[in-house]
């Protein structure tokens, strides 16, 4: 079937580049078609057939460039292309197969026709991309660093959330950019991920996907839609999770030293009636854009999370004391219910200069009820009882700046500010009412520039940190946030970075609450107002090496937290209580490799990770270190309609503060028949295990434990999962909205 390829030349002035060759060839070096570009520097081939293709650019007084465009099967936009001067050499853009652009500050991919067929929504999409150092849960959908570092999700240049990327329909991504150590705008991330996506002007689109267990009640469930009309566009998604297993215990060995010396060593047991929980979350947008010049985007949208009625009964056993075992009862209910509006306007204005607005208003409403009770021979001994009625109001506006100047350097700033209110009123054994003030208010400033191969990117932002516990005094803090990017292209294989930035880590509201919670007869939780932002410095140095269907990377990542915020655990009144303090530092150090090759005979693609990960903690009483090995291997196979994959994780240690998460052994097998526009298939977690656990250890001195959880639907769960949508109109160019923001906080301990 014809398609064809389409993009926008532009010299390193960011100027269009007319009358340049554009020719296409096979690999052998045939000719097979050619055009030149227009007068703002456009160009499109028609009319091409599958196969494997070299795009070959060139113009007078320019460095000719070659894209590699193995395995094209569908109509691709390669996007905006730059030649580099004839006295510069060739350098910035490295071209390798599978239809990927590799440049030293990000990758461009082009999903292949299997690709898209195999992919139920855009997160799925990412299982099938293989991204390096990338890691997508196949239960829930998150999207994380194997480093542990957060990755900022985008569609067209804007902000998204997770539940966005979900209703995104395959076949509307036109590409996927990939960038790591992004820039001062997008805080602590690890990464950006932006989905270039397709636009109608009339028509419209509708689509379902989700994932089904045949086990126990588990399930993930999608829809989404979108009808165009001109230059507006109203969307819909709604999403919801439903977790509901049947077999769940967990096994849990403390010991408690007291203020004497004395030690008290006390084993649980316990086992829930059944576990369920359903997360709702659902949107509608109204947008209303003219391409190039303005764009006005508004969203009303909520989240919803209710886990009723989760019950544990079970045994306590003491060392000390063998003739008296205890019976145990916990009960909980846990709701949250945010709705929020997003308003956001973006223009161009004159000489390559781009101004955005967002606006952001939420209210989170939280119930929570909870229960403990312990019985000795039928009689409670301890009793009690927390209800939780919570209220949470915020506002965040956003502005961003950006000009571009003739030699192709941008300036970019913003500012951020967040204003919160909260309101919580804690009733049963123990009675509060808490109400809190917070703002925090983020400005920077970024240049980003090249000198001959060296790309670099320099940035200084501003902190302020401001609250109050109402009836206590206030503090405000202020911190500079410094980023340096460097970038450098050896030749077309091979490319280093170094990065390097400070990040402002601020309390969170219930971190900060002046609120004490029973959790058992020994046990409390407790906030502490007088907890301060913390700066965290993050350092990174990347080897690259890309050529035809290898891609392969080393990584060396060293983060220091200095008076990190971390777990604190001390003694009052024969009571052990947890809460948070700034501590002295906290330091880790990663080194990684990461492989990824496809696709081998055009139908198999293969990638794998190992890492060596060493944590040191050094707190108020305390000072620990801990290593950790953690690797993964995947592989996916197509052929025709059919897809089949297969995921092994072997995770690192997680270890913060004192507490140890073991790594957590994760497996995945998918099988996938396309028909038409209907996508079904199989899918196994953790076929290899007969009971899926997690394990986790406190290593404080005066209430450490040991503690392991089971859930055996997880293990050998097969799902079913389905996808069906239909699209039709016609593409037309779209703006790329900046940002979105959110609040999630609810602020309640």
């Amino acid at each position: 079937m014809a398609q064809n390829i389409s993009g926008k030349l532009v010299d390193e002035a960011q100027q269009p580049l007319p009358y340049a060759n554009v020719v296409l060839q096979t690999i052998d070096s045939v000719f097979v078609t050619g055009t030149t570009t227009g007068e703002k520097g456009e160009f499109k081939l028609q009319k091409i057939a599958a196969g494997d293709y070299r795009l070959v650019i060139s113009s007078i007084g320019y460095q000719p460039l070659y894209l590699s465009l193995q395995g094209f099967e569908r109509t691709a936009d390669v996007g905006t292309l730059t030649l580099a001067d004839a006295s510069q050499e060739l350098g910035e853009v490295i071209v390798t197969a599978s239809s990927r652009v590799s440049r030293a500050d990000q990758k461009l991919i082009f999903p292949s026709k299997k690709q898209i067929s195999a992919s139920n929504n855009g997160v799925d999409m990412l299982r099938h991309l293989m991204l390096p150092r990338l890691r997508v849960n196949s239960i829930d959908g998150s999207v994380g660093m194997t480093d542990g570092s957060s990755v900022q999700l985008c569609i067209n240049g804007r902000k998204a959330t997770k539940e966005e990327v979900t209703a995104l329909l395959p076949e509307e991504v036109i590409r996927v950019e990939f960038q790591e150590d992004p820039g001062l705008r997008y805080g602590d991330a690890g990464a950006v991920i932006n989905y270039i996506v397709r636009r109608y002007e009339v028509g419209g689109s509708f689509g379902y996907n989700g994932m089904q267990s045949l086990k126990s009640g588990f399930g993930n469930h999608n829809l989404t839609g979108k009808v165009n009309f001109k230059q507006s566009e109203i969307s819909f998604y709604y999403g919801n999770r439903l977790q509901y297993f049947n077999e769940i215990w967990f096994d849990k060995n403390e010991t408690f030293t007291f203020e004497d010396g004395s030690q008290y060593h006390r084993s649980q047991y316990a086992e829930a009636n059944k576990k369920k929980n359903l997360q709702q979350w659902g949107a509608v947008t109204y947008n209303l854009q003219e391409a190039d010049k303005y764009m006005l985007n508004a969203t009303v949208g909520f989240s919803h999370y209710n886990d009723p009625d989760l019950r544990m009964k079970g045994k306590l056993y003491t060392e000390e004391f063998p003739n008296s075992v205890t019976d145990r009862e916990e009960w909980n209910h846990d709701r949250n219910l945010s709705p929020y509006l997003d308003i956001y306007f973006q223009k161009n204005l004159k000489h390559k200069q781009f101004l955005a607005l967002n606006v952001v208003g939420t209210y989170i409403n939280t119930k929570n009820r909870s229960s403990y009770t312990e019985l000795l021979s039928g009689e409670p001994v301890v009793d009690y009882y927390s209800g939780i009625r919570g209220k949470k109001y915020s506002l965040i506006g956003e502005g961003i700046y950006e000009k571009t100047f003739k030699d192709g350097g941008k300036l970019s700033a913003g500012v951020r500010h967040t204003q919160g209110y909260t309101d919580n009123d804690y009733n049963g054994t123990l009675q509060y009412s808490s109400q809190m003030k917070q703002a925090d208010t983020y400005a920077y400033a970024q240049y980003n520039g090249k000198w001959g191969k060296l790309g670099y990117r320099l940035g200084m932002g501003v902190t302020r940190s401001w609250f109050q516990q109402i009836g206590q005094e206030d503090y405000e803090t202020y911190s500079l946030n410094p980023r340096l990017n460097l970038t450098y292209a050896f030749n077309d294989q091979w490319s280093i970075s170094l990065n390097g930035n400070v990040n402002t880590m601020n309390p969170s509201l219930s971190q900060l609450s002046a609120v004490e919670q029973f959790t058992d007869s020994l046990q409390s939780e407790r906030g502490n107002p007088n907890l301060k932002p913390y700066s965290y410095y993050r350092s990174t140095f990347r080897l690259n090496y890309n050529k035809g269907k290898w891609d392969v990377g080393l990584r060396n990542q060293y983060n220091y937290r200095d008076k990190a915020i971390m777990p604190h655990i001390y003694r009052e009144d024969d009571r052990f209580i947890h809460s948070y303090a700034n501590h002295s530092n906290f330091q880790d150090w990663t080194v990684g490799l990461d492989a990824r090759v496809g696709m081998l005979w055009d139908v198999l693609q293969l990638s794998g990770s190992i890492e060596s990960r060493k944590y040191w903690s050094n707190g108020i009483d305390f000072r620990h270190t801990q290593h950790s090995i953690g690797w993964d291997v995947a592989a996916t196979f197509m052929y025709k309609n059919f897809t089949a994959s297969v995921e092994f994780q072997h995770n690192s240690d997680y270890f913060f503060g004192e507490v140890l998460a073991t790594g957590e052994e994760a497996h995945a097998i998918d099988l996938q028949y396309r028909w038409k526009r209907l996508n079904v298939g199989l899918r196994m977690f953790n076929p290899f295990q007969k009971d899926y656990k997690r394990n986790e250890a406190d290593w404080n001195k005066y209430a450490g434990y040991s503690y392991q959880y089971h859930i055996d639907d997880i293990a050998r769960m097969i799902c079913v999962t389905l996808s069906w949508n239909i699209n039709f109109g016609r593409d037309y160019k779209s703006n790329n909205k900046k940002m979105q923001n959110s609040d999630t906080d609810a602020g309640v301990l």
